[in-house]
């Protein structure tokens, strides 16, 4: 873990905006079998066997088999991502730490069967990730045609605040991928470099992103940069992060919140107003979506970076 140079103030951590569960880590875990090359759950109380072909089956809180509702676990079409779907439909992400919480998430574990019977089950646990605390899962759930961010990737997150989105994008790219995440506060950037002292993918880095020649040596090529940096220049601020890190077509995500640029403006005038800045400066955007109900008035742009051209 790399992190660069200054220190970090000895505050409390900002808590960020958005309801915690009190409780941290709920654990479940049911057996799960399989017929006929499927994994299924047999409902004990109605004496049926219902077949889940591909998913992980679970029951929610406190389940014992055959009480509450299940849980099922089911692959999101961005990979590295995942559904449970019971009572509510939750987004979550494989956990990286098990039997770690990075902010009070609920935990979900699923036992799967083992290829052999010489051993035991697997344990695989999941992590609710909130989108009322999480642009990026916010655009998720809204609908983002793509995020960019998959297992192996290499990111560049800027604007990291204590980590709770960071953790969870950690997740996602998994042990071969890295996630440089970039923190001005001293305040977070201690939450920020303790959430990455046990996710050894995570590279914390507390410096201002607007001046990327501070930590290049910390950072290499990356194939995609999220920025949720909330400033009146924050277009800008990308831009000049993604000359110097990100490959020629990767690709940024970037968290616009039209108050901090421009209060007196319409949302989708600036919106509109920062994608002719990116177009500028190399970047060819191609998506744009609003978060509401998790935010208002904003909007995550999805774009490609065309270095050469």
């Amino acid at each position: 873990m790399a992190v660069a140079e200054g220190d970090v103030a000895e505050e409390g951590a900002v808590e960020a905006e958005g309801e915690v569960e009190e409780e941290v880590g709920l654990e479940i875990v049911v057996v799960v079998v399989v017929v006929a090359g499927e994994w299924v759950l047999v409902d004990e109380e109605e004496e049926e066997v219902v077949a889940h072909l591909g998913v992980e089956v679970a029951p929610p809180e406190g389940g014992e088999r055959g009480g509450a509702p299940k849980v099922i676990i089911e692959k999101h079409r961005h990979d590295g991502v995942f559904i449970a779907k019971g009572k509510e439909h939750l987004l979550v992400t494989r956990n990286l730490v098990p039997g770690e919480s990075v902010y009070g998430e609920k935990r979900i574990t699923v036992e799967s069967p083992s290829s052999s019977p010489d051993f035991p089950p697997e344990k695989i646990e999941y992590r609710v990730w909130n989108p009322f605390r999480s642009k990026l899962a916010a655009g998720i759930l809204g609908g983002l045609d793509d995020i960019y961010i998959a297992p192996g990737k290499k990111v560049l997150y800027l604007g990291a605040a204590s980590g709770t989105s960071v953790s969870h994008v950690a997740d996602v790219v998994g042990p071969k991928g890295t996630v440089y995440a970039v923190e001005f506060s001293h305040r977070s950037g201690r939450d920020l470099i303790n959430m990455a002292k046990k996710r050894i993918n995570v590279i914390p880095i507390v410096e201002d992103a607007r001046h990327p020649n501070k930590y290049r040596m910390l950072v290499g090529m990356v194939d995609v940069i999220f920025a949720d940096v909330a400033q009146p220049d924050q277009a800008r601020i990308i831009c000049l992060n993604a000359h110097h890190f990100l490959k020629h077509g990767g690709h940024i995500l970037i968290s616009i919140k039209a108050n901090c640029i421009d209060s007196t403006a319409p949302a989708e005038a600036v919106f509109a107003s920062e994608i002719k800045k990116m177009q500028s400066e190399m970047i060819k955007p191609h998506e744009q979506l609003t978060l509401e109900p998790y935010e208002r008035d904003h909007a995550i742009v999805a774009g490609t970076y065309l270095r050469h051209t």
